[in-house]
């Protein structure tokens, strides 16, 4: 989502793939930037640290970071979310282009719990609250919602409100230019919402009458139609916050924020000689 989200919570319907954001190369750094908070491997509270450290560095992830070519993702652009289900109480297909998601650099990291095993693997899990995403974009779909048709191509404003998200994430220490670097191989997404309005202009060519019913019909089951929807919306959740997450960190070299006891001491004392 997110970064996170990235990021973005997808985006109220079912979207098999989606285009519009990839991992950018970039030099690794070399030099601790004054966002990156660093943790002691070692300390029990490793999990309460990342999670400061993810927050710390949050307002310079929306604005982007241009020394390790990342954009901004305030507001998150995106070309393409295809979408396709042909079964159940919903049954859609299209399209939603042209999206312009507001609303991620908002985003709370709750808790955090991270684990880096000897075998250069790891977990990173964490929770992250969204208080609003305003979503607008472009819209071709046909299909049904529940008992009723929606067809129909135009523009679609989109809001979702107190989002919870918690993020599973499996992780793999690579080398590369030869330093340690942190890669996230999957990542699994649970979320909640805690309401939804959307407006589809242009419904049925225009029909004002269908179009409002269809409109109202949603904003008025649109918390069981995300329920419905839940499984495809976290599996797109999941690529998107994979590719943010991975722009940062395989940018980062752990020595920079994953420390050994040594080098977390030496840390101390040049904070405190600078304060």
């Amino acid at each position: 989502m997110n970064l996170i989200g990235v990021l973005v919570l997808l985006i109220g319907t079912c979207a098999s793939s989606a285009w519009g954001y990839t991992v950018q190369d970039a030099p690794l750094l070399t030099r601790r930037p004054q966002w990156l908070k660093p943790c002691k491997i070692s300390s029990p509270d490793i999990g309460d640290c990342v999670n400061d450290m993810f927050l710390f560095m949050f307002p310079n992830l929306a604005a982007g970071i241009p020394e390790i070519n990342v954009e901004h993702f305030e507001p998150l652009l995106l070309e393409n979310v295809s979408i396709s289900k042909g079964n159940g109480p919903i049954i859609l297909t299209g399209k939603l282009y042209d999206l312009v998601v507001v609303g991620p650099s908002n985003s709370t990291p709750t808790d955090s719990e991270f684990i880096q095993s000897a075998n250069k693997q790891g977990q990173w899990n964490f929770g992250l609250n969204i208080p609003l995403l305003d979503i607008k974009s472009k819209y071709n779909l046909k299909g049904q919602i529940l008992v009723l048709p929606l067809v129909g191509h135009g523009s679609c404003d989109l809001k979702l409100f107190n989002i919870r998200t918690r993020l599973y994430s499996n992780l793999t220490f690579l080398e590369k230019e030869g330093r340690e670097i942190m890669n996230i191989d999957n990542l699994i997404v649970k979320f909640r919402v805690g309401g939804l309005r959307v407006q589809f202009d242009n419904l049925f060519n225009g029909n004002k009458i269908l179009g409002h019913t269809v409109n109202t019909f949603i904003n008025q089951n649109g918390l069981d139609i995300v329920a419905e929807l839940e499984e495809s919306i976290a599996d797109s959740l999941a690529w998107i916050f994979t590719k943010l997450m991975n722009n940062v960190f395989v940018k980062i070299p752990t020595d920079l924020w994953l420390l050994s006891d040594e080098k977390y001491a030496e840390y101390e004392k040049q904070i405190q000689k600078t304060d």
